[in-house]
């Protein structure tokens, strides 16, 4: 699957740490960029209806690294990967 990571946070570098996280593991990293708002707390996982059986590895593997507030598979498919993780304060 191809992942999106956006920073939810505000802080600097933020997205870009989660990027390289998901790469070391091994999934596709397709883009990073700023959320629609810097008011998240813990990581969101939202992911695409279709790719659903991914949710669980997905949350297992970034549970080390993160805590996990929200996850959903109604990621909109016209989204541009298969999943969006959204990582805030």
């Amino acid at each position: 699957i191809t992942i999106t990571v956006q920073n939810g946070s505000g802080e600097a570098g933020v997205a870009a740490k989660g990027s390289d996280i998901l790469k070391h593991l091994g999934y596709s990293v397709s883009g990073t960029g700023n959320a629609d708002n810097f008011d998240y707390t813990g990581v969101t996982i939202k992911i695409k209806s279709g790719s659903s059986e991914f949710l669980n590895l997905l949350k297992n593997d970034l549970k080390s690294d993160y805590t996990i507030t929200a996850s959903t598979s109604d990621l909109d498919n016209s989204f541009s990967s298969d999943a969006l993780v959204i990582i805030g304060k």
